[in-house]
């Protein structure tokens, strides 16, 4: 019986096609790493897909030479990773693939990466997203990330950041990292794609939260593995995205009464990020970041309707995987440490043992 039930998983991956889709920006340094490591796979994609999202470094020449058989579209600007993400998608989705593998362009994968993946798609079919296990480049024994991790706060950061390998062991996670997600194709026209509104950052916790609300899965797989050149500076683009996304997410999902029990923590963190922002330069991105949440509000609203209207799960099952301490990639502190997160960590039981909607 088990011979047979292998035979059958072979059949079905040998029918099965996948195509990858690779937003780029100025990735002329990178692209080759990945699109050698698609080719050189024990399993290969049956399309490549491309969406040179307003490169000016010559990725969109240097593709179109060296890698003819690719599927290249270019832009003239930049679109931002959320809408260029959905149109390579939609590109895919024209041609029926079973599933849709979409990267960040400084990923580069292993020869069993994508088998693996299709090996684990093929028996637990009733998922939405893969997520492969990440790991750092050149530190190739450490972990990138194992399944992004939110604070209650809308914080996210890369669970297991740094962590050797040897090491890991399986625990829930947040969100899939959008640097890596392996889509179940039928599952994501039904589910709907990135909010092209939250640009870049955030929108793949977004995606997932959604789907999380409709009790749909998105699982890690740890013997996928890949590797990730990601880079732990913020920039003054990512603290801004960042923190004006952080924000919407909260709107966006939260309950009515969650939003209330929150907000004296939100108040108390949002003087310490304002005081941080004028300590770093960074105070005029974060007022930016408020007049833009004001902008969209109206918009945003009209989502959480939709959103709180189809949900099939409670705030207590919602949050149940939402974290209270905060560990940014390469920034420690001892204020951080010993103050903030015990703090932020006994108040957040508190009020989480008081939902009850």
């Amino acid at each position: 019986m088990e011979k047979l039930f292998q035979k059958q998983t072979k059949e079905r991956m040998k029918n099965s096609s996948l195509f990858i889709v690779i937003p780029c920006h100025n990735g002329r340094k990178y692209i080759k790493d990945l699109i050698y490591s698609l080719n050189q796979g024990e399993v290969k994609p049956n399309s490549i897909i491309i969406i040179d999202n307003g490169s000016t470094d010559g990725t969109a020449d240097l593709i179109q030479q060296e890698f003819p058989e690719v599927r290249l579209f270019s832009y003239k600007e930049s679109l931002g990773y959320a809408k260029a993400s959905n149109l390579g998608i939609k590109k895919a989705l024209e041609d029926g693939p079973d599933y849709i593998f979409l990267l960040n362009q400084d990923i580069i994968c292993k020869k069993d990466t994508i088998k693996n993946l299709i090996d684990f798609a093929e028996i637990h079919q009733n998922f939405f997203i893969l997520s492969p296990l990440i790991l750092c480049w050149p530190e190739k024994d450490l972990i990138q990330t194992s399944g992004d991790m939110m604070h209650f706060l809308g914080f996210g950061y890369s669970g297991n950041y740094k962590l050797p390998l040897s090491e890991f062991k399986l625990k829930p996670f947040t969100y899939a990292s959008g640097a890596a997600m392996f889509f179940n194709a039928q599952k994501l026209k039904k589910i709907g794609f990135f909010d092209e509104d939250f640009v870049m950052y955030h929108e793949d916790a977004d995606l997932c939260l959604r789907a999380q609300l409709k009790k749909e899965k998105y699982l890690l797989v740890p013997q996928a593995q890949l590797y990730h050149r990601y880079k732990e500076e913020i920039s003054d683009f990512r603290w801004f995205w960042s923190e004006r996304n952080r924000i919407l997410t909260l709107i966006k999902f939260y309950k009515l009464p969650t939003l209330l029990l929150i907000a004296p923590l939100f108040k108390f963190m949002e003087l310490g990020v304002l005081g941080f922002s004028l300590f770093d330069g960074w105070l005029n991105l974060k007022i930016k970041s408020y007049q833009d949440i004001y902008k969209l509000l109206p918009k945003i609203l009209k989502k959480r309707k939709i959103i709180q209207k189809e949900r099939k799960i409670s705030d207590k099952e919602f949050l149940k995987y939402f974290v209270a301490t905060f560990h940014f990639e390469g920034f420690t502190h001892p204020l951080l440490k010993y103050i903030v997160n015990p703090i932020f960590g006994f108040a957040w039981k508190i009020l989480y043992s008081c939902v009850f909607w």
